[in-house]
């Protein structure tokens, strides 16, 4: 038992230490490893990083693009299709890619693909099959947990932010509100099996690409496990026929899911071949004799890269009508042309997010720059940047970006009289009126908002996404049969997400 001295400076203390822990956890943690570098974590760079870097620079570029289509509409076009002002610059191809959000979100799923599947089929490689299977297990057991977990909390901090009035008057009580979160939570985000019935979740419509997460994840480790005995060749020809099945069906999303599975096991082999030329030691002599196709290759990849970021500013409208995308759009096959407005983008889409996570991860210039810390940073945070950037910008970008001068409406004693509004925010003092005008409010804007963003999205991932991935990775050590073999933590492994 502590002295009464004693029990008073603990006492004393203690509310100290605890705020001091909740400052440190508000910290961004770039700043925070700066400061106590003794709590540094280590990340180290494994062969496949390039894709976790790619995936965060495309998290922020779908960030980037809710930003500009809820606040500045006007920039979507394709350049000179303003029906009432010039175009901006950042309107042309490649320049708008900055802002184009939908292509990332295929990029997203190839992504998902090829990470979700190199551990098995490394082991397939491996001819460990009890390995294989282990992650497969593991995988499917805690893909729940990994994507709905934080999306729950979110949505939850959602429900909060309405019943203060901080996303307008409350329109519901707090019981009827948490009625319809649980509702939402349940049919709209959770369920994954009738995802293309409802592509608008309440509480965040951002989070309509979780339930396809989740029910093609399912889908991929069914066919890993379905051909996990199978011959390497007939393996690859049955996932290359799956994929051109979910073409003909129009289903994207299992077509990209699968072709990661196929560019995973294309990275393997590609791994297998370095290994065996170091052993043989005769790279160095075949080298000068391959130059010319090596560069052949290299230029094919460069071509894909530049390709795959002009279809990347296909616009949401109008595309029937853009020089260049035109072209593609009348050649989409069936059933891409026929189902919606929207479908034959999601054809190239595919395609191109296929090509160039392919064409990234042999390009050694680009390879290293998605390996480089701004883009591994982006990477650890993206899946939190990706749930928190709406909650934030419907917080704050109405009160950060304001507006031009309202005039006023109707005569003083109407009705529906209102008064003239004076310009505030970043729109008041830059103007919407010119394409330059236009352009520097949405910089600006862009560059204000945007670290509010980021430092969400860095406390959530810390305090919500590391802990709840590691409640879900204890949760399946806890509910483990020990006879059924080693557990996934003690083989020294773990699937990325």
């Amino acid at each position: 038992m502590l002295s009464p001295p004693t029990a008073g400076i603990h006492r004393f203390f203690l509310p100290r230490q605890t705020l001091a822990k909740f400052l440190l956890a508000m910290l961004p943690s770039f700043l925070s490893d700066r400061l106590f570098p003794d709590h540094r974590p280590a990340y180290r760079v494994h062969p496949t990083s390039y894709l976790d870097g790619l995936r965060g620079i495309a998290s922020i570029i779908v960030f980037f693009c809710h930003y500009t289509e809820n606040n500045f509409s006007a920039l979507t076009p394709s350049h000179g299709l303003n029906v009432d002002r010039p175009s901006s610059f950042i309107q042309l191809p490649y320049f708008r890619i900055i802002f184009s959000g939908r292509p990332m979100v295929h990029i997203f799923f190839v992504i998902s693909g090829f990470a979700l599947s190199y551990k098995p089929i490394k082991a397939l490689h491996a001819r460990d099959l009890d390995k294989c299977y282990t992650a497969l297990a593991s995988s499917t057991f805690r893909r729940a947990f990994r994507l709905f977990g934080p999306c729950v909390v979110s949505t939850f901090m959602v429900l909060c932010l309405r019943q203060m009035g901080h996303l307008g008057p409350a329109q519901d009580t707090l019981m009827e509100e948490i009625w319809k979160w649980k509702g939402a939570v349940f049919h709209q985000i959770t369920w994954g099996w009738d995802w293309d019935r409802d592509l608008k979740p309440a509480y965040d419509i951002h989070l309509w690409t979780i339930p396809i997460e989740f029910a093609h994840s399912m889908l991929l480790f069914m066919v890993v496990l379905m051909l996990s005995r199978v011959k390497l060749h007939i393996r690859m020809a049955s996932v290359l026929g799956l994929m051109g099945y979910c073409l003909m069906c129009g289903k994207w999303a299992g077509f990209e899911f699968l072709a990661g599975l196929f560019l995973a096991e294309v990275f393997v082999l590609k791994q297998e071949g370095k290994k065996q030329k170091e052993w043989e030691g005769g790279e160095g002599e075949q080298k000068g004799g391959l130059m010319g196709p090596v560069m052949l290759v290299k230029g094919l990849q460069v071509g894909i890269i530049l390709m795959g970021l002009f279809i990347g500013g296909w616009p949401n409208r109008n595309a029937d009508k853009t020089p260049g995308i035109r072209w593609f759009f009348e050649r989409t096959p069936l059933p891409f042309a026929e189902m919606d407005h929207l479908a034959p983008q999601k054809f190239w889409f595919g395609l191109s997010a296929v090509c160039m996570v392919w064409a990234v991860g042999e390009l050694d210039c680009l390879r290293r720059l998605f390996e480089g810390g701004l883009a591994q940073y982006c990477g650890r945070i993206s899946y939190a940047v990706y749930i928190m950037h709406g909650p934030v910008m419907d917080t704050i970008q109405a009160y950060i970006l304001g507006h031009t001068d309202i005039p006023a409406r109707g005569q003083p004693g109407d009705a529906n009289f209102k008064a003239a509004l004076p310009a505030t925010g970043v729109k008041g003092v830059f103007g919407v009126k010119t394409p330059a005008q236009i352009t520097m409010s949405w910089f600006i804007g862009m560059w204000v908002i945007g670290p509010f963003v980021i430092w969400a999205a860095d406390v959530f991932w810390r305090v919500v996404d590391n802990r709840i991935v590691d409640w879900g990775k204890r949760l399946e050590n806890w509910c483990l049969d020990e006879d059924t073999g080693p557990s996934p933590r003690s083989q020294g492994y773990s699937v990325a997400a």
